[in-house]
């Protein structure tokens, strides 16, 4: 599972910058990168987190194309925990291939996607929530996003997950020292306490778990579709909610006829915002199948704001459009209100799907605040307690929520097993598959396939 030798790769992205990274970890990192660069200054030994300037040469030829830093960082205290070393230089995109290239020719393998985290995972350098919170400290979509993923880098949700191993640990413990005495009968009293602590460790299971509701919003954005009939203002919301000319807009119905995809931050919240074809009924083949994407994106949205024309009469366009956001959390958005309104928000509200309607102009801007309002609300039902400054440990992955509520299933499993006077022995089983599922998060029970799916969305060279 893990190839003690040197691996090699570019940290930094394609294409052409100041400065290119190409980084090197394991056992021969120093010694192949002293065959491949040539130090301004004669160096016997090198200190650890110290810059040297350089060229970088090719070994079979001697011949030296480009002048760089070269880092080198001990083990332990390197990001992999590995001897790791790394070369700065220009970042031409031929150039760090070329810079690689030399490394590889001298002994380095190309190191796989996520390998160098990885390494750190296995080096104890991180958990393998910490190795995650890498890859969405890298993707955030938002100021909350990057706080949430920077707290988890941190450590917030390890402990938080430790302290709950802890107790799991401190009730297996309990149960299975009167599994070794097996003529001693659990006292009644020992039976109540032992119920109570199960049931207020599931319950703080559960309100982790609950976090991530928002904490899968702050890191992926919310799927939010746009929708209503046509020229109402729908690519003009998308083109003000991303400060670009994102969509075309005329006034001829029907312009959009593909759905269109752009990520903003409203409130501080990251919506990935689809805009839709009008709902209408058309004769036009393409607007049709615009049309039945737009329906197929309703599906698929977590939110929908239905956009209608305040200044013209509700007709029955606008009503097929209410029919078909039945069920959807939805809000609906009277726009064009820097005209005459012949539409009020008593038109659209209440009605069950649907939350106060949104007065807006996507000509002025107006109203734009309270959509952001909106929002929030739509998506968090209660304040929310992650603050800038100061964020919880929060739940963003699935992985991690779904071994959350494993676990709290098993301890209240547990509690039914307790009442109905099964075997202890089975009720500690109970109690370590809810403490396996509480590893599961950190790694403390690692399994090939859980370290798969960890790192295979990681890029080369991270």
């Amino acid at each position: 599972m893990y190839a003690h030798d040197t691996i090699a790769a570019i940290a930094t992205p394609p294409g052409h910058g100041g400065v290119a990274i190409i980084r090197m970890s394991g056992p021969h990192a120093e010694t192949i990168a002293r065959q491949a660069f040539l130090f301004s200054q004669p160096r016997e030994t090198l200190q650890s987190h110290y810059c040297y300037l350089g060229q970088v040469r090719d070994p079979e030829t001697g011949h030296c194309f480009d002048q760089a830093l070269l880092v080198a960082m001990r083990a332990p205290h390197s990001y992999t925990g590995e001897e790791v070393v790394e070369i700065h230089c220009h970042g031409g995109q031929l150039l760090s291939h070329r810079v690689l290239a030399v490394m590889l020719r001298q002994g380095a393998r190309m190191a796989e996607p996520g390998e160098f985290t990885k390494r750190a995972f296995l080096n104890n350098r991180l958990d393998l929530s910490q190795a995650e919170a890498v890859l969405d400290l890298i993707h955030a979509k938002s100021n909350q996003g990057l706080n949430l993923a920077w707290e988890q880098l941190s450590g917030r949700l390890s402990d938080v997950c430790m302290t709950l191993r802890e107790r799991l640990v401190g009730l297996t413990a309990y149960i299975e020292a009167f599994i070794d005495f097996p003529d001693e009968d659990l006292p009644e009293k020992a039976q109540h306490e032992l119920d109570a602590e199960m049931n207020v460790l599931a319950t703080d299971i559960a309100t982790l778990a609950a976090t991530f509701t928002q904490g899968k919003i702050y890191r992926e954005g919310c799927r939010t579709v746009i929708v209503g009939k046509p020229n109402v203002g729908k690519s003009s919301l998308l083109n003000l909610l991303s400060g670009t000319e994102r969509a075309i807009v005329t006034s001829i119905p029907g312009t959009t006829r593909d759905i269109l995809e752009e990520t903003v931050t409203l409130n501080g919240i990251p919506l990935v915002i689809w805009d839709t074809a009008g709902l209408r009924e058309t004769s036009d083949v393409v607007e049709q199948i615009g049309v039945e994407r737009a329906k197929a994106g309703i599906q698929a949205a977590e939110l929908v704001l239905a956009v209608f024309d305040a200044s013209q009469p509700l007709d029955v366009q606008d009503e097929a459009v209410l029919s078909t956001i039945q069920q959807k959390r939805t809000i609906p958005i009277l726009n064009k209100v820097d005209l005459p309104m012949v539409v009020s928000a008593a038109d659209l509200h209440p009605q069950p799907h649907l939350m106060p309607p949104v007065l807006l102009s996507t000509t002025t801007g107006v109203g734009l605040e309270a959509l952001g309002k909106s929002v929030r609300h739509a998506l968090f039902t209660q304040e929310s307690t992650l603050t800038e400054n100061e964020p919880g440990a929060t739940v963003l992955r699935v992985r991690h929520h779904d071994a959350l509520i494993k676990a709290e299933e098993m301890l209240r499993q547990a509690r039914q097993n307790l009442h109905g006077g099964i075997p202890l022995d089975l009720l500690a089983v109970d109690l370590r598959t809810a403490l396996d599922h509480i590893g599961e998060i950190t790694g403390h029970v690692n399994t090939e396939d859980i370290l798969d799916r960890v790192f295979r969305d990681f890029c080369i060279g991270k």
